[in-house]
C-alpha cells in the first residue's frame, strides 16, 4: 500500500475554487484535456447507471510504472506553466472529491502496463496500491480512468452533460474547417470523441452562415497563425453562446467581448470563435486564463490586436455601419497626449516622474531644457531646492546645467520612447484598479468602479483617476501620494490657455 503524503484534500479544494465552472465540468475538461496532451486520437466515455460510475479511456501515450507513481502525487508533475493545455493531471485527482474510489489502468508501450486503486479515506490521507489490469485499455498504449461516484445523482452520469462540456469547451475540435486549416498540424490523425460508444459528429461552420478568417502575422512568410468564424443569429443567445471565443488546441479559454476590446451592435446575436495555438505558451499553470507578466502580456495584446483586425470587417457587415474601435483608440490616444502634457506641466514638483514621460529634451516656460537623465533630475530637483531656500549653485553644477541647456535651446520636446500608454485587462482581482507595466498603465475593465463608469459613459474621467492613482505610487519618498493626485487632476483639469500660467506657477528654473 502506498499513500499521498500531502494534505491533499485542502490542496484539491483551493484547486478546485479556482475554476469558474462547476467541478463535474471541470473533471471532464481536464481529463480530455490531459488525454490531447498525451497525443490522444480518440477519447471515450462510458457511462454505468449501476455502478455508478464514469469512464474516460483514450489512446494516448499513457505512462510507465514510474509516472504513475508520481501521478498520484499532486506535488509532483512534469506540466508547467507555458506547456499544453491541461494541469497536472488534476482532472482524476479532483474527482477524488466526489468519488468513492478511483481506478486508473494505463499502458506506457513497450509491453509496459499497471493499474491503481485511489481514495480519500481522510482530509490527510489518499491512499493507493496497484491492483490487476483488467484490460479497459485495447489499443497499444492509452490510458482509462474509472470514477465510482458517491453519488447516482452526479451530472458525470448525465450523457447530456457530458456531450454538452465537450461542445462547450473543446468546440473548434468539433469543426471540420478548424480540422482542415489549422489543428491537423497539431492533430494529425484527427480527434474523435465517443459517449457510450456513440461518436460526437463533426459539423461544418458553413451549415451557421457563418464568416471564416484566417488569423495571419506579419513577416515575409505570413504564416497562418490562428483560424476562426463569426455568425450572426436571428435570435437572441444566451450569454453563455454570445461574444467571441479563444480557444488553444482546441480548448476555450474565454468567451465574451471584454477580452477582445470590442463591442459592436447586436453583440447578444453575435458568436464566433478563433483558434490560436501559440497563446498555449502563456497560459497560466491550470490553463483557465493568459499569464499578466509583461512579456506575456505584450504575445497577448500582439494576436489581440491581430483578431481585431481580421473581424473588424465582418462585423461592420452585421452592423451595417464602422465599428467604433479606430474612433475609441485615437480618443484615447488623445487621453495618452492629454497625460502626458500634465506630467510635464508637474515635472518641477516631481522630477522622479521624468522616466515615464520619455522626454528626452523641453524647453519650459522659463527656457530651461529637461532631459530625461537622472543626474539631470538630480541637478533639476537640487537647483529648485536651492532657489526656495536663496541658496546659490557652485559655479560647476551652474556650468553642468547651463551646459545641458545649451545644446539646443530651441528645440521642442523630443520623445525617446512611447511614453505613456493605456491598456485595459480584465483583473478578477477587485481590489486592482489599475497597474503599470513597463511604460503602459493598464485599466481593470472587471473594477466595479469602471463597470459603473462604462455604464454611464464616464470612462474618460475613469481612466484619467485611475491614471494619477497608479502614478502616485511613483512619487519620492516624503511627497504625499494625496498631493501629487491633487495635482495631477488640477493640472490635468485646467483649460489649455491657462496651462501657460500653470507652468509659471511657483519657483521654477530660470536662466
Amino acid at each position: 500500500m502506498h499513500e499521498t503524503r500531502v494534505n491533499l484534500k485542502h490542496l484539491l479544494e483551493d484547486i478546485r475554487d479556482s475554476y469558474a465552472f462547476p467541478l463535474e465540468e471541470v473533471i471532464i475538461v481536464e481529463l480530455i484535456a490531459n488525454a490531447l496532451d498525451s497525443k490522444a486520437s480518440e477519447i471515450a466515455f462510458f457511462l454505468d447507471l449501476n455502478s455508478p460510475s464514469l469512464t474516460i479511456i483514450d489512446n494516448g501515450r499513457g505512462m510507465k510504472r514510474a509516472e504513475v507513481k508520481d501521478y498520484h502525487n499532486i506535488a509532483a508533475t512534469t506540466k508547467t506553466k507555458g506547456r499544453g493545455i491541461g494541469f497536472a493531471g488534476i482532472g482524476a485527482k479532483l474527482s477524488l472529491l466526489l468519488a468513492d474510489y478511483l481506478i486508473t489502468e494505463t499502458k506506457g508501450g513497450y509491453g509496459s502496463r499497471c493499474a491503481t486503486q485511489w481514495y480519500l479515506s481522510s482530509e490527510t490521507r489518499a491512499p493507493w496500491k496497484f491492483i490487476p489490469f483488467s484490460g479497459k485499455v485495447k489499443t497499444s498504449r492509452g490510458t482509462a480512468i474509472t470514477i465510482f461516484l458517491s453519488s447516482a445523482d452526479s451530472p458525470l452520469l448525465s450523457e447530456k452533460f457530458v456531450i454538452s462540456t465537450i461542445k462547450k469547451h473543446f468546440s473548434p475540435l468539433l469543426y471540420q474547417e478548424f480540422e482542415e486549416n489549422l489543428l491537423r498540424y497539431f492533430y494529425p490523425k484527427g480527434v474523435k470523441f465517443f459517449v457510450n460508444g456513440r461518436v460526437i459528429e463533426k459539423v461544418s461552420i458553413r451549415a451557421q452562415n457563418a464568416y471564416p478568417f484566417q488569423l495571419r502575422l506579419g513577416g515575409r512568410s505570413r504564416k497562418l497563425a490562428g483560424f476562426g468564424y463569426l455568425a450572426k443569429k436571428e435570435e437572441e443567445l444566451s450569454l453563455e453562446h454570445s461574444g467571441i471565443a479563444v480557444s488553444t488546441f482546441g480548448k476555450v479559454i474565454k468567451r465574451g467581448w471584454e477580452w477582445i476590446g470590442l463591442t459592436p451592435q447586436g453583440t447578444s446575436q453575435i458568436e464566433g470563435l478563433v483558434e490560436v495555438p501559440a497563446l498555449a505558451e502563456i497560459l497560466t499553470t491550470n490553463k483557465t486564463d493568459f499569464l499578466r507578466d509583461s512579456s506575456s502580456l505584450k504575445k497577448y495584446y500582439k494576436y489581440r490586436k491581430a483578431i481585431q483586425t481580421a473581424i473588424i470587417p465582418i462585423l461592420e457587415e452585421f452592423a451595417d455601419q464602422e465599428i467604433y474601435l479606430e474612433e475609441r483608440e485615437k480618443r484615447f490616444r488623445s487621453l495618452e497626449r492629454e497625460i502626458e502634457r500634465t506630467l510635464l506641466n508637474l515635472l518641477f514638483d516631481f522630477p522622479e516622474l521624468s522616466p515615464l514621460v520619455n522626454v528626452k529634451k523641453k524647453k519650459s516656460a522659463q527656457g530651461v531644457m529637461l532631459e530625461q537623465d537622472p543626474s539631470l533630475v538630480g541637478f533639476i530637483s537640487q537647483k529648485e531646492h536651492q532657489l526656495k531656500s536663496g541658496e546659490k549653485l557652485s559655479q560647476e553644477k551652474e556650468a553642468k546645467i547651463k551646459g545641458k541647456n545649451s545644446q539646443k535651446k530651441e528645440a521642442e520636446p523630443k520623445k525617446t520612447g512611447p511614453g505613456i500608454k493605456i491598456g485595459f485587462e480584465e483583473n478578477s482581482s477587485p481590489d486592482i484598479l489599475a497597474r503599470m507595466i513597463e511604460n503602459t498603465i493598464w485599466i481593470n475593465t472587471k473594477h466595479p468602479a469602471y463597470l459603473k463608469a462604462k455604464k454611464e459613459k464616464l470612462q474618460d474621467y475613469h481612466i484619467i483617476l485611475s491614471v494619477g492613482w497608479v502614478l502616485s505610487q511613483f512619487i519620492g519618498a516624503g511627497t504625499s501620494p494625496q498631493k501629487f493626485l491633487s495635482a495631477f487632476l488640477t493640472s490635468w483639469g485646467i483649460e489649455e490657455r491657462e496651462r501657460l500660467q500653470f507652468l509659471k506657477r511657483g519657483n521654477k528654473i530660470s536662466k
